[in-house]
């Protein structure tokens, strides 16, 4: 769908793209190509492909994934959640696509430009509703597999949220139905989603979006696809995101604790925590949000949200990627090393930690004006951080600025790095042309 922008202008020509790269950042506000390393290439494909369907900027990645290293060595290229994130961009932007198949190691996504007046893929289904007036907006989406949902979802919600019902329409939410992983190893999942960046993205001034688990799908023990509905209201039509600062945390005045473990592990975990918190957290509520069984003996998850007085939520979680112990043991273990990471994360004295702040970085490239993320002595952030800066450099060409916070002693080697970025004011579409 056309949309319009404060700050951007997309360029004919695709912009092209290293799969493989790891950046930094120089005194120049550019991120330029430093080293090559084996992480975020799926990252920056996800990025990538959600802001050339938002800005109509076409790329080409070539190198997909290069130095992902695998069990049996090298295995790079497009799996399938890959895939089903840039079909579902592709089909719903009118986009055209190219080496789109799976092990693929380039790929290219070129947005159709189009006028206000021609018309456009309506991306959802409507249905009549008894006793509404107003029809329910749906789509569903097939990952395939255990490919995790919440990677997918990281592409395709920020188009959702900027593409919705015509102005002077019902802004009815969409209803997406997802089918893949909810729990699945190195993303994210669906609880930490549903507590963690939800909260965020609505203190941030974006419409509150609710999420509904229908089936759990884990990708340990036997491999069971999951299903979820996420219903998700849409910015106001012709509107735009302000630019935002998170920044000042304030002391930790809660936790909550979510665990899904096999139901014999469940007394195990819940005595194990309680004696945990009573020990290092004094003063300091700690609430159970779910206790549930896992339905398999190796399924472990446990996730601990610490948060702040000033309405942040920095997390960590874990599924239990070990052998099989006794019960008590692994709650042990794993509430132990859980809550140390969460301390660590703390410690750094940011408002995020480093898996959020990551997935922020698309909503500073699309917000009006600055906006600013306290990542703490994290600084620069992961390597997913990174590399999502740089995406945005090179496809929606934002600059970012280095904002030193200076310690007690006003000794700059010791001062914090916080990057701050100009976005490029992306207008909610107004739906003309929809069909």
């Amino acid at each position: 769908m056309p949309q319009t922008t404060t700050n951007f202008a997309p360029a004919r020509d695709p912009v092209s793209l290293d799969g493989r790269t790891l950046e930094v950042l120089y005194p120049n506000d550019r991120y330029q190509i430093v080293i090559l390393l084996e992480s975020s290439g799926g990252q920056l494909l996800r990025t990538a492909a959600g802001l050339s369907s938002l800005l109509e900027q076409p790329i080409e990645i070539h190198d997909v994934r290069g130095n992902r290293e695998g069990k049996k060595g090298k295995k790079g290229g497009l799996r399938a959640q890959h895939i089903a994130c840039l079909t579902t961009l592709a089909k719903w932007s009118c986009s055209n696509t190219g080496h789109l198949r799976n092990e693929s190691t380039q790929v290219s996504f070129l947005p159709r430009k189009r006028k206000a007046s021609q018309v456009s893929y309506r991306y959802w289904t409507e249905r009549d509703v008894p006793g509404n007036p107003s029809p329910k907006r749906t789509a569903t989406i097939e990952i395939g597999g255990v490919g995790s949902i919440m990677l997918l979802l990281q592409a395709v919600l920020p188009y959702i949220l900027y593409n919705g019902p015509k102005s002077g329409e019902d802004p009815t939410p969409l209803h997406l139905t997802v089918m893949g992983g909810t729990h699945v190893s190195k993303a994210p999942t669906l609880d930490y989603f549903s507590q963690v960046f939800v909260p965020t993205l609505k203190n941030l001034g974006y419409p509150e979006i609710t999420v509904r688990e229908i089936k759990r799908g884990w990708g340990t023990g036997p491999t069971i696809p999951g299903e979820i509905e996420v219903v998700i209201p849409s910015i106001p039509a012709g509107t735009t995101i302000p630019g935002f600062t998170m920044q000042e945390a304030g002391e930790i005045v809660g936790y909550d604790v979510t665990f899904i473990v096999p139901e014999d592990a469940r007394r195990s975990f819940r005595e194990t925590l309680n004696i945990w918190f009573e020990d290092r957290a004094q003063g300091v509520d700690m609430n159970i949000v779910k206790d549930e069984d896992s339905g398999h003996g190796t399924r472990f998850y446990l996730l601990i949200v610490a948060k702040t007085r000033n309405g942040y939520r920095i997390a960590r979680d874990w599924i239990w990627d070990r052998k099989k112990r006794d019960v008590h043991q692994v709650a042990h273990d794993m509430t132990r090393k859980v809550w140390g990471w969460v301390q660590e994360e703390i410690e750094h004295g940011g408002c995020v930690d480093h898996y959020l702040q990551d997935q922020l970085v698309i909503y500073q490239v699309l917000a009006e004006g600055q906006s600013l993320v306290d990542g703490g002595a994290l600084g620069e952030g992961s390597l997913h951080t990174q590399t999502v800066r740089w995406v945005g450099s090179e496809v929606a060409d934002v600059k970012w600025e280095t904002v030193l916070e200076m310690g007690e002693d006003d000794d700059e080697s010791r001062a914090r790095a916080m990057y701050r970025c100009t976005g490029v004011g992306l207008v909610s579409s107004t739906g003309e042309g929809w069909d």
